[in-house]
């Protein structure tokens, strides 16, 4: 008799290791705005991403389904990845008397007074609510043409396109351990309202202060960059139907579909 197959995760995990020393001041589309709204994001994942890691390892124990066993090591593998990179990617600041260690000192503290004294299955929710985020995000940098080729630094471009492909590769895995340990939606409804109001004050909050020490923040193109953004084909305005699906109670995050994206990223990037 034949062995049974061993279950295979969905997605792999890919060693990377950027270098990062040669990354211009302004390395998206030599824009001061753009630039920072992408470095304060960044000042969030090395230890948003530690969160995820250790949110879903508290309770992988309870997990009996192989296959998304084989999901949460790669998930986990994958995530250790991004944020090993952002952490090196966030060192490029350096260089360039940006202080963006300083931001993901904040976001560490804030990180570890929720492990500290939220609930496991609590700390799971908000690692879904911010992995809907993340994927949202990330398949609207891939699916925008008019983005990605502001990506115009080789290296930036193939960190956040990689990153990206990954989110959505992955975004899955959370939510359904949050599901088979029976987690509700009231709760994950609650984490991603509270999470939304958090991850806007932090971004926010980045952005102004990267921009100030730039001498970038009051400046004349932000008419512009609020356009690009929040005007009727914005970044962001185009997201809000995706945002809000997550408070149907039917939700899951297989529900917007992104293989073709992924699979057409892959071949470009010539990723397995």
């Amino acid at each position: 008799m034949n062995a049974p197959i061993a279950a295979k995760a969905s997605f792999p995990v890919r060693r990377m290791d950027f270098e990062f020393s040669e990354i211009p001041r302004y390395w998206f589309h030599n824009d001061p705005f753009l630039s920072h709204l992408l470095n304060g994001l960044s000042a969030l994942f090395p230890d948003g991403e530690r969160f995820f890691v250790d949110s879903i390892r508290a309770v992988r124990d309870q997990i009996e389904d192989p296959l998304l066993q084989k999901e949460i090591s790669a998930f986990i593998g994958q995530e250790a990845m991004h944020s090993k990179e952002h952490a090196g990617f966030n060192r490029y600041a350096d260089a360039h008397d940006i202080d963006i260690a300083t931001l993901e000192q904040r976001v560490g503290a804030i990180l570890e007074i929720a492990k500290k004294y939220l609930p496991k299955m609590h700390q799971l929710a908000i690692t879904c609510a911010l992995e809907h985020f993340t994927a949202t995000i990330a398949g609207q940098l891939l699916r925008r043409k008019d983005w990605n080729e502001r990506l115009t630094d080789p290296i930036m471009r193939k960190m956040w396109l990689w990153h990206a492909i990954e989110e959505n590769e992955h975004k899955a895995v959370a939510f359904d351990a949050y599901q088979q340990l029976g987690g509700g939606y009231v709760l994950r409804a609650f984490y991603m309202a509270v999470s939304t109001i958090g991850l806007l004050i932090m971004v926010s909050h980045n952005i102004a202060l990267l921009l100030k020490a730039d001498g970038q923040l009051v400046n004349y193109r932000w008419g512009k960059w609020m356009w690009w953004l929040f005007g009727p084909a914005g970044f962001f305005s185009q997201l809000i139907g995706q945002y809000l699906d997550y408070f149907r109670p039917g939700f899951h995050p297989n529900d917007h579909d992104t293989k073709a994206l992924e699979t057409a990223w892959k071949e470009r990037l010539a990723f397995s």
